[in-house]
Protein backbone atom coordinates (compact mmCIF):
# COMPACT_ATOMS: atom_id res chain seq x y z
CA UNK A 1 0.00 0.00 0.00
CA UNK A 2 2.89 2.47 0.75
CA UNK A 3 4.73 1.81 -2.48
CA UNK A 4 1.23 2.36 -4.11
CA UNK A 5 0.53 5.84 -2.57
CA UNK A 6 4.22 6.96 -3.45
CA UNK A 7 4.00 5.83 -7.18
CA UNK A 8 0.90 8.12 -7.74
CA UNK A 9 2.67 11.43 -5.88
CA UNK A 10 4.47 13.08 -8.91
CA UNK A 11 1.56 12.60 -10.86
CA UNK A 12 -0.89 14.38 -8.32
CA UNK A 13 2.43 17.25 -8.42
CA UNK A 14 2.43 17.64 -11.88
CA UNK A 15 -1.48 17.61 -12.20
CA UNK A 16 -1.64 20.59 -9.26
CA UNK A 17 1.48 22.81 -11.00
CA UNK A 18 0.45 22.46 -14.73
CA UNK A 19 -1.72 24.94 -15.87
CA UNK A 20 -2.92 25.38 -18.99
CA UNK A 21 -2.40 29.03 -20.46
CA UNK A 22 -3.42 28.90 -23.81
CA UNK A 23 -3.81 26.65 -27.21
CA UNK A 24 -0.50 24.07 -27.27
CA UNK A 25 0.81 25.78 -24.26
CA UNK A 26 1.50 24.59 -21.20
CA UNK A 27 3.18 26.43 -18.03
CA UNK A 28 3.56 25.32 -14.44
CA UNK A 29 1.63 27.16 -11.60
CA UNK A 30 5.29 28.85 -10.26
CA UNK A 31 6.05 29.81 -13.87
CA UNK A 32 3.01 31.73 -14.23
CA UNK A 33 3.40 33.50 -10.48
CA UNK A 34 6.91 34.47 -11.48
CA UNK A 35 5.59 36.05 -14.66
CA UNK A 36 2.53 38.05 -13.51
CA UNK A 37 4.95 39.37 -10.55
CA UNK A 38 7.65 40.55 -12.86
CA UNK A 39 4.36 42.02 -14.82
CA UNK A 40 3.59 44.17 -11.70
CA UNK A 41 6.75 44.45 -9.49
CA UNK A 42 8.61 47.49 -11.70
CA UNK A 43 4.61 49.85 -10.30
CA UNK A 44 4.53 48.50 -6.86
CA UNK A 45 5.76 51.66 -4.84
CA UNK A 46 6.06 51.94 -1.06
CA UNK A 47 3.65 54.72 0.46
CA UNK A 48 5.29 57.13 3.48
CA UNK A 49 2.95 59.52 4.65
CA UNK A 50 3.61 62.38 7.34
CA UNK A 51 0.52 63.24 9.17
CA UNK A 52 -1.11 65.35 11.71
CA UNK A 53 -2.66 63.20 14.50
CA UNK A 54 -5.00 64.69 16.52
CA UNK A 55 -5.36 62.85 20.26
CA UNK A 56 -5.86 64.30 23.76
CA UNK A 57 -6.59 67.73 22.74
CA UNK A 58 -3.41 67.95 20.78
CA UNK A 59 -1.62 68.00 17.45
CA UNK A 60 1.46 66.16 16.38
CA UNK A 61 2.82 64.45 13.45
CA UNK A 62 3.18 61.07 12.41
CA UNK A 63 4.38 58.52 10.35
CA UNK A 64 2.90 55.45 8.73
CA UNK A 65 4.06 52.84 5.95
CA UNK A 66 1.41 51.24 3.35
CA UNK A 67 1.49 50.11 -0.43
CA UNK A 68 0.67 51.62 -4.15
CA UNK A 69 1.02 51.35 -7.27
CA UNK A 70 1.74 53.08 -10.30
CA UNK A 71 -1.57 52.75 -12.95
CA UNK A 72 -1.18 55.17 -15.76
CA UNK A 73 1.32 57.29 -17.72
CA UNK A 74 0.95 60.36 -15.94
CA UNK A 75 2.55 58.86 -12.60
CA UNK A 76 -0.66 58.25 -10.71
CA UNK A 77 -0.38 56.12 -8.33
CA UNK A 78 -3.37 54.33 -6.38
CA UNK A 79 -3.42 53.39 -2.48
CA UNK A 80 -5.76 53.47 -0.06
CA UNK A 81 -7.91 56.44 1.77
CA UNK A 82 -6.59 55.54 5.29
CA UNK A 83 -2.89 54.90 4.40
CA UNK A 84 -2.50 58.41 2.14
CA UNK A 85 -5.49 60.52 2.21
CA UNK A 86 -4.87 63.36 4.61
CA UNK A 87 -1.21 63.38 4.53
CA UNK A 88 0.94 66.60 4.25
CA UNK A 89 3.48 64.96 2.68
CA UNK A 90 4.58 62.15 1.34
CA UNK A 91 7.50 59.77 0.73
CA UNK A 92 7.14 57.42 -2.21
CA UNK A 93 9.81 54.71 -2.36
CA UNK A 94 10.01 53.37 -6.39
CA UNK A 95 10.77 49.29 -7.12
CA UNK A 96 14.40 50.29 -8.11
CA UNK A 97 14.43 52.31 -4.39
CA UNK A 98 14.61 55.34 -5.58
CA UNK A 99 12.79 58.02 -3.32
CA UNK A 100 10.62 60.84 -4.47
CA UNK A 101 8.10 63.08 -3.15
CA UNK A 102 4.63 62.95 -3.81
CA UNK A 103 1.13 65.18 -3.64
CA UNK A 104 -2.33 63.72 -2.74
CA UNK A 105 -4.95 63.97 -6.20
CA UNK A 106 -7.89 63.19 -4.28
CA UNK A 107 -9.43 61.17 -1.91
CA UNK A 108 -12.36 59.45 -1.37
CA UNK A 109 -13.28 57.69 1.94
CA UNK A 110 -16.15 56.07 1.10
CA UNK A 111 -14.44 53.43 -1.16
CA UNK A 112 -11.01 53.66 0.68
CA UNK A 113 -9.44 55.22 -2.71
CA UNK A 114 -7.22 57.86 -2.87
CA UNK A 115 -4.88 59.08 -6.03
CA UNK A 116 -1.52 60.43 -5.57
CA UNK A 117 1.10 61.98 -8.04
CA UNK A 118 4.61 61.18 -8.26
CA UNK A 119 7.05 64.33 -8.23
CA UNK A 120 9.77 63.06 -10.82
CA UNK A 121 12.83 64.75 -11.21
CA UNK A 122 14.15 65.25 -15.13
CA UNK A 123 16.62 62.72 -14.95
CA UNK A 124 14.05 60.31 -13.30
CA UNK A 125 12.58 57.39 -15.82
CA UNK A 126 8.47 56.31 -15.23
CA UNK A 127 8.51 53.08 -14.22
CA UNK A 128 5.91 50.95 -16.04
CA UNK A 129 2.18 51.03 -14.84
CA UNK A 130 0.15 47.72 -14.12
CA UNK A 131 -2.25 46.57 -16.23
CA UNK A 132 -5.61 46.64 -15.15
CA UNK A 133 -8.32 43.92 -15.32
CA UNK A 134 -11.78 42.98 -14.59
CA UNK A 135 -12.62 42.56 -11.48
CA UNK A 136 -16.35 41.08 -12.39
CA UNK A 137 -14.79 38.28 -14.28
CA UNK A 138 -13.04 37.42 -11.25
CA UNK A 139 -14.42 33.75 -10.01
CA UNK A 140 -14.15 32.39 -6.35
CA UNK A 141 -11.29 29.49 -6.47
CA UNK A 142 -9.02 31.62 -8.85
CA UNK A 143 -5.52 32.48 -7.62
CA UNK A 144 -4.56 35.35 -6.84
CA UNK A 145 -1.60 37.23 -5.56
CA UNK A 146 -1.37 40.55 -3.00
CA UNK A 147 1.68 42.84 -3.17
CA UNK A 148 3.26 45.35 -0.92
CA UNK A 149 4.60 46.26 2.04
CA UNK A 150 3.17 44.22 5.42
CA UNK A 151 4.19 44.70 8.40
CA UNK A 152 6.99 47.78 5.98
CA UNK A 153 9.18 44.73 4.68
CA UNK A 154 8.78 46.16 0.71
CA UNK A 155 8.20 43.82 -1.94
CA UNK A 156 6.37 41.48 -0.53
CA UNK A 157 3.89 39.03 -2.46
CA UNK A 158 1.73 36.46 -1.04
CA UNK A 159 -0.53 33.68 -2.54
CA UNK A 160 -4.29 32.68 -2.36
CA UNK A 161 -7.07 32.08 -4.03
CA UNK A 162 -10.39 34.20 -4.30
CA UNK A 163 -12.61 33.09 -1.21
CA UNK A 164 -15.65 35.33 -2.35
CA UNK A 165 -15.91 38.14 -4.90
CA UNK A 166 -18.91 39.83 -3.36
CA UNK A 167 -18.49 39.95 0.57
CA UNK A 168 -20.53 42.74 2.00
CA UNK A 169 -19.02 44.32 5.19
CA UNK A 170 -21.71 46.36 7.15
CA UNK A 171 -22.36 49.84 5.98
CA UNK A 172 -21.71 50.96 9.81
CA UNK A 173 -18.06 49.44 8.92
CA UNK A 174 -15.51 52.53 9.62
CA UNK A 175 -11.81 53.09 8.37
CA UNK A 176 -8.94 53.50 10.85
CA UNK A 177 -9.48 57.08 10.12
CA UNK A 178 -12.81 57.45 11.44
CA UNK A 179 -14.93 57.34 8.41
CA UNK A 180 -17.73 54.66 7.02
CA UNK A 181 -16.50 52.71 4.00
CA UNK A 182 -18.04 50.25 1.94
CA UNK A 183 -21.40 51.47 0.86
CA UNK A 184 -20.82 51.24 -2.62
CA UNK A 185 -19.28 47.77 -3.52
CA UNK A 186 -18.59 44.51 -2.57
CA UNK A 187 -15.47 43.21 -1.64
CA UNK A 188 -12.84 40.69 -3.23
CA UNK A 189 -12.14 37.79 -0.03
CA UNK A 190 -9.03 36.09 -0.77
CA UNK A 191 -6.68 34.03 1.95
CA UNK A 192 -3.46 35.23 0.50
CA UNK A 193 -2.08 37.03 3.24
CA UNK A 194 -3.25 40.88 3.92
CA UNK A 195 -1.18 42.75 6.62
CA UNK A 196 -0.90 46.13 8.21
CA UNK A 197 1.53 48.11 5.09
CA UNK A 198 -0.18 45.82 2.48
CA UNK A 199 -2.95 48.28 2.14
CA UNK A 200 -2.97 49.96 -0.90
CA UNK A 201 -1.33 47.48 -2.69
CA UNK A 202 -2.62 45.51 -5.76
CA UNK A 203 -4.14 42.30 -5.95
CA UNK A 204 -3.07 40.49 -9.39
CA UNK A 205 -4.17 37.61 -10.94
CA UNK A 206 -1.61 34.85 -12.63
CA UNK A 207 -2.36 36.83 -15.89
CA UNK A 208 -0.44 39.96 -14.14
CA UNK A 209 -3.78 42.28 -14.44
CA UNK A 210 -4.56 44.34 -11.08
CA UNK A 211 -7.92 43.19 -10.30
CA UNK A 212 -8.38 44.76 -6.80
CA UNK A 213 -6.96 47.25 -4.45
CA UNK A 214 -5.81 45.53 -1.07
CA UNK A 215 -7.76 47.40 2.32
CA UNK A 216 -7.63 45.16 5.61
CA UNK A 217 -7.31 42.04 6.96
CA UNK A 218 -10.05 40.35 9.29
CA UNK A 219 -8.80 40.95 12.96
CA UNK A 220 -7.89 37.92 14.81
CA UNK A 221 -7.52 35.71 11.11
CA UNK A 222 -4.91 34.97 9.33
CA UNK A 223 -6.48 33.72 6.23
CA UNK A 224 -9.41 36.29 5.38
CA UNK A 225 -8.13 39.51 3.67
CA UNK A 226 -10.27 41.89 1.63
CA UNK A 227 -9.75 43.82 -1.34
CA UNK A 228 -11.73 46.45 -3.38
CA UNK A 229 -13.07 45.28 -6.80
CA UNK A 230 -10.97 47.43 -9.58
CA UNK A 231 -13.60 48.20 -11.43
CA UNK A 232 -14.99 50.46 -8.91
CA UNK A 233 -11.41 51.98 -8.68
CA UNK A 234 -11.36 53.23 -12.14
CA UNK A 235 -14.71 54.88 -11.63
CA UNK A 236 -13.63 56.59 -8.76
CA UNK A 237 -9.85 56.81 -9.37
CA UNK A 238 -11.01 58.87 -13.04
CA UNK A 239 -13.22 61.57 -11.13
CA UNK A 240 -10.68 62.31 -8.63
CA UNK A 241 -8.28 62.89 -11.34
CA UNK A 242 -10.58 65.02 -12.95
CA UNK A 243 -11.85 66.82 -10.18
CA UNK A 244 -10.56 66.24 -7.34
CA UNK A 245 -13.41 64.61 -5.48
CA UNK A 246 -16.62 61.99 -6.55
CA UNK A 247 -20.13 63.46 -5.88
CA UNK A 248 -22.60 61.87 -5.10
CA UNK A 249 -26.46 62.08 -5.01
CA UNK A 250 -27.87 61.23 -1.93
CA UNK A 251 -32.03 60.94 -0.73
CA UNK A 252 -31.91 60.13 2.85
CA UNK A 253 -32.70 56.56 2.75
CA UNK A 254 -30.65 53.28 4.28
CA UNK A 255 -31.78 49.98 3.68
CA UNK A 256 -31.54 46.69 4.88
CA UNK A 257 -32.45 43.33 3.46
CA UNK A 258 -35.75 41.75 3.66
CA UNK A 259 -33.63 38.08 4.80
CA UNK A 260 -33.47 40.05 8.23
CA UNK A 261 -37.30 40.36 8.58
CA UNK A 262 -38.19 36.78 6.81
CA UNK A 263 -40.70 35.95 9.79
CA UNK A 264 -42.39 39.13 9.26
CA UNK A 265 -42.64 38.90 5.00
CA UNK A 266 -43.67 34.59 5.26
CA UNK A 267 -42.52 34.87 1.79
CA UNK A 268 -39.22 35.10 0.30
CA UNK A 269 -40.58 36.51 -3.15
CA UNK A 270 -41.95 39.97 -1.62
CA UNK A 271 -40.88 42.33 -4.14
CA UNK A 272 -38.43 45.42 -3.05
CA UNK A 273 -35.96 46.71 -0.88
CA UNK A 274 -36.95 47.42 3.30
CA UNK A 275 -36.28 51.07 4.32
CA UNK A 276 -34.57 51.19 7.41
CA UNK A 277 -34.25 54.48 8.27
CA UNK A 278 -35.00 58.22 6.73
CA UNK A 279 -33.40 61.55 7.54
CA UNK A 280 -36.03 64.12 8.90
CA UNK A 281 -34.20 67.18 6.53
CA UNK A 282 -33.90 64.90 3.72
CA UNK A 283 -34.89 64.96 0.03
CA UNK A 284 -37.02 61.28 1.86
CA UNK A 285 -38.32 62.75 4.59
CA UNK A 286 -39.77 65.85 3.14
CA UNK A 287 -41.97 64.23 0.90
CA UNK A 288 -43.39 61.60 3.39
CA UNK A 289 -41.05 58.89 3.16
CA UNK A 290 -41.37 56.53 5.96
CA UNK A 291 -38.65 53.98 7.82
CA UNK A 292 -40.58 50.57 7.31
CA UNK A 293 -41.72 51.28 3.89
CA UNK A 294 -41.06 49.14 1.07
CA UNK A 295 -38.98 50.27 -2.26
CA UNK A 296 -40.50 49.08 -5.09
CA UNK A 297 -38.92 50.79 -7.79
CA UNK A 298 -36.43 53.70 -8.55
CA UNK A 299 -36.68 55.77 -11.75
CA UNK A 300 -38.75 53.49 -13.43
CA UNK A 301 -36.79 50.39 -12.08
CA UNK A 302 -37.70 47.84 -9.97
CA UNK A 303 -35.64 47.08 -6.76
CA UNK A 304 -34.51 44.13 -4.56
CA UNK A 305 -32.46 43.08 -1.93
CA UNK A 306 -32.74 40.01 0.13
CA UNK A 307 -29.82 39.56 0.96
CA UNK A 308 -27.08 42.27 2.60
CA UNK A 309 -25.11 41.57 -0.92
CA UNK A 310 -27.28 42.83 -3.01
CA UNK A 311 -27.38 46.79 -1.16
CA UNK A 312 -24.36 48.27 -2.20
CA UNK A 313 -25.19 48.06 -5.93
CA UNK A 314 -29.30 50.54 -5.12
CA UNK A 315 -26.66 52.80 -3.05
CA UNK A 316 -24.78 53.17 -6.30
CA UNK A 317 -27.96 53.41 -8.20
CA UNK A 318 -28.90 56.12 -6.30
CA UNK A 319 -25.64 58.25 -6.00
CA UNK A 320 -24.41 57.63 -9.76
CA UNK A 321 -27.81 59.60 -10.39
CA UNK A 322 -27.70 63.14 -11.62
CA UNK A 323 -27.24 65.77 -8.66
CA UNK A 324 -30.47 67.91 -9.11
CA UNK A 325 -32.60 65.46 -11.19
CA UNK A 326 -36.05 64.79 -10.18
CA UNK A 327 -36.84 61.15 -9.76
CA UNK A 328 -39.74 58.63 -9.56
CA UNK A 329 -39.68 56.27 -6.97
CA UNK A 330 -43.01 53.71 -5.91
CA UNK A 331 -43.01 52.53 -1.97
CA UNK A 332 -45.20 49.82 -0.38
CA UNK A 333 -46.97 50.74 2.84
CA UNK A 334 -49.21 48.16 3.97
CA UNK A 335 -51.88 47.50 1.34
CA UNK A 336 -51.11 50.49 -0.56
CA UNK A 337 -48.65 51.34 -3.27
CA UNK A 338 -47.35 55.22 -3.06
CA UNK A 339 -46.15 57.25 -5.62
CA UNK A 340 -43.30 60.15 -4.61
CA UNK A 341 -41.26 62.36 -7.09
CA UNK A 342 -37.92 63.46 -5.50
CA UNK A 343 -35.41 65.78 -6.22
CA UNK A 344 -31.80 64.29 -5.28
CA UNK A 345 -29.28 66.32 -3.15
CA UNK A 346 -25.35 66.43 -3.15
CA UNK A 347 -23.81 64.05 -0.54
CA UNK A 348 -21.54 66.41 0.88
CA UNK A 349 -18.47 65.43 2.54
CA UNK A 350 -17.86 62.44 4.39
CA UNK A 351 -14.68 63.13 5.95
CA UNK A 352 -13.74 66.46 7.82
CA UNK A 353 -10.83 68.54 8.86
CA UNK A 354 -9.33 69.25 12.22
CA UNK A 355 -7.74 71.92 14.24
CA UNK A 356 -5.10 72.50 17.35
CA UNK A 357 -6.77 75.49 19.54
CA UNK A 358 -3.13 75.38 21.56
CA UNK A 359 -3.91 78.16 23.56
CA UNK A 360 -7.40 76.99 24.64
CA UNK A 361 -5.85 73.62 25.00
CA UNK A 362 -8.40 71.53 22.77
CA UNK A 363 -9.09 70.10 18.90
CA UNK A 364 -12.14 71.06 17.01
CA UNK A 365 -13.27 68.96 14.03
CA UNK A 366 -15.57 70.19 11.51
CA UNK A 367 -19.38 68.50 11.07
CA UNK A 368 -20.47 66.49 8.09
CA UNK A 369 -24.00 64.82 7.86
CA UNK A 370 -22.73 61.73 9.04
CA UNK A 371 -20.90 63.07 12.12
CA UNK A 372 -24.54 64.92 13.07
CA UNK A 373 -26.19 61.81 12.33
CA UNK A 374 -23.43 59.74 15.04
CA UNK A 375 -23.87 62.34 17.33
CA UNK A 376 -27.86 62.80 17.19
CA UNK A 377 -27.07 66.51 16.25
CA UNK A 378 -30.39 68.58 14.30
CA UNK A 379 -27.75 69.98 12.09
CA UNK A 380 -24.22 70.16 10.72
CA UNK A 381 -23.65 73.71 12.37
CA UNK A 382 -20.59 74.51 14.54
CA UNK A 383 -17.85 72.56 15.37
CA UNK A 384 -17.13 69.61 17.74
CA UNK A 385 -15.13 69.42 20.29
CA UNK A 386 -12.69 66.12 19.36
CA UNK A 387 -10.08 66.40 22.13
CA UNK A 388 -9.05 68.15 25.25
CA UNK A 389 -5.46 68.44 26.80
CA UNK A 390 -5.93 66.87 30.39
CA UNK A 391 -5.24 70.26 32.75
CA UNK A 392 -4.82 72.42 30.14
CA UNK A 393 -7.20 75.79 29.72
CA UNK A 394 -10.20 74.00 27.94
CA UNK A 395 -10.13 71.19 31.24
CA UNK A 396 -9.97 73.59 33.32
CA UNK A 397 -12.64 75.29 32.27
CA UNK A 398 -14.97 72.22 32.11
CA UNK A 399 -15.05 71.82 28.09
CA UNK A 400 -15.88 68.53 26.92
CA UNK A 401 -15.27 66.21 23.72
CA UNK A 402 -18.78 66.24 22.47
CA UNK A 403 -19.22 69.88 22.96
CA UNK A 404 -20.68 71.41 20.08
CA UNK A 405 -19.28 74.76 19.39
CA UNK A 406 -21.72 77.46 17.83
CA UNK A 407 -20.45 81.24 19.06
CA UNK A 408 -17.58 82.56 20.09
CA UNK A 409 -17.80 85.90 22.02
CA UNK A 410 -21.64 86.24 20.83
CA UNK A 411 -20.59 85.71 17.01
CA UNK A 412 -21.74 82.43 15.27
CA UNK A 413 -19.15 79.39 13.99
CA UNK A 414 -20.95 78.28 11.63
CA UNK A 415 -18.05 75.67 10.77
CA UNK A 416 -14.21 74.74 11.28
CA UNK A 417 -13.47 77.85 8.46
CA UNK A 418 -15.40 80.21 11.28
CA UNK A 419 -13.57 78.45 14.02
CA UNK A 420 -9.89 79.40 12.44
CA UNK A 421 -10.62 82.69 11.57
CA UNK A 422 -11.94 83.76 14.77
CA UNK A 423 -9.20 81.76 16.47
CA UNK A 424 -6.42 83.74 14.58
CA UNK A 425 -7.93 86.64 15.28
CA UNK A 426 -8.33 86.23 19.45
CA UNK A 427 -4.46 84.45 19.42
CA UNK A 428 -2.98 87.16 18.03
CA UNK A 429 -4.15 89.80 20.13
CA UNK A 430 -3.67 87.27 23.48
CA UNK A 431 -6.70 87.80 25.00
CA UNK A 432 -6.92 86.91 28.54
CA UNK A 433 -10.26 84.96 28.75
CA UNK A 434 -12.73 84.18 25.84
CA UNK A 435 -16.34 82.91 26.16
CA UNK A 436 -17.70 79.57 24.01
CA UNK A 437 -21.05 79.26 23.50
CA UNK A 438 -21.75 74.98 23.24
CA UNK A 439 -24.55 72.48 23.31
CA UNK A 440 -24.39 69.88 25.26
CA UNK A 441 -26.92 67.19 24.99
CA UNK A 442 -29.04 69.46 23.49
CA UNK A 443 -28.76 71.84 26.41
CA UNK A 444 -27.05 74.98 25.95
CA UNK A 445 -24.16 75.84 28.29
CA UNK A 446 -20.95 78.74 28.52
CA UNK A 447 -17.68 77.96 28.55
CA UNK A 448 -15.41 80.64 29.59
CA UNK A 449 -11.69 79.62 28.77
CA UNK A 450 -8.66 81.42 30.30
CA UNK A 451 -6.29 81.29 27.10
CA UNK A 452 -2.55 79.68 27.96
CA UNK A 453 0.33 81.83 26.16
CA UNK A 454 3.98 80.88 25.81
CA UNK A 455 5.83 82.89 27.09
Amino acid sequence: MGNRYAARVPLILIVAFTVISGPGSAQTLQEQILEARDRVTPALVNVQPITDVYSSGERRSATGVGSGFIFDEDGHVITNYHVAGKAKRLIITLSNKQRVPGVVVGEDPLTDIAVLKLELGPDQVLPRPVALGDSDSLAVGEYVMALGSPLALQRSLSFGVVSSKDRYLSDTFKLPTGEKTGSFNTWIQTDAAINPGNSGGPLVNLEGYVVGVNARGAFGASSIGFAIPINIVKEVAAELIRTGHVSRSWLGLTFQPREELAQYFESESVPGVVIRSVEPDSPAGRVGIQAGDMLLAYRGEGTSAQFTEELPELYKRIADTPIGEDVAVAVSRGEDVLQFTLTTEERGQSSSDEMECESWGFTARGITRELALEFSLPDSTGVIVAGVIPNGAGFRARLFPGDRIVAIEDEPVANLDDLKVMYRRYDDSQKDAVLLTVMRRHSRRWVLIEASYDD
